[in-house]
């Protein structure tokens, strides 16, 4: 299996357990999702691992372009990310945190 089938699967087990298995669910989705992410990229990052899930397998680079062009802005729009523009876009952190992972599916099925 290669690690890009197994980022989809991480993802997919995230997104059905609402974060609960990864970092104990709360009241805070969205957020917990970013700081999951973030540190699984440092930590990927910061062992120079070999083996296991590219952090770029999680959320792409090109990602941010496409969440920014996604929303009718121009690349790289100030430097806000993919995070910024889906919290601007949703009203609670339980529907940016599904927000995220519908533009991810957009995302991949476009490539």
């Amino acid at each position: 299996m290669d690690s890009l089938d197994t980022s989809a699967k991480l993802l997919a087990s995230i997104r059905k357990s609402r974060g609960a298995l990864y970092w104990g669910g709360g009241p805070r989705p969205f957020t917990s999702l970013v700081a999951f992410l973030n540190g699984y990229a440092m930590g990927f990052d910061e062992g120079k691992r070999k083996a296991g899930i590219p952090a770029s397998d999680l959320v792409p680079c090109e990602f941010h372009k496409f969440v920014t062009e996604r929303f009718g802005r121009s690349f790289p729009d100030g430097g806000k990310g993919w995070m910024t523009f889906i919290q601007e876009n949703t009203a609670s952190e339980l529907e940016a945190f599904e927000l995220f992972f519908e533009l991810r599916d957009e995302y991949d099925r476009k490539l």
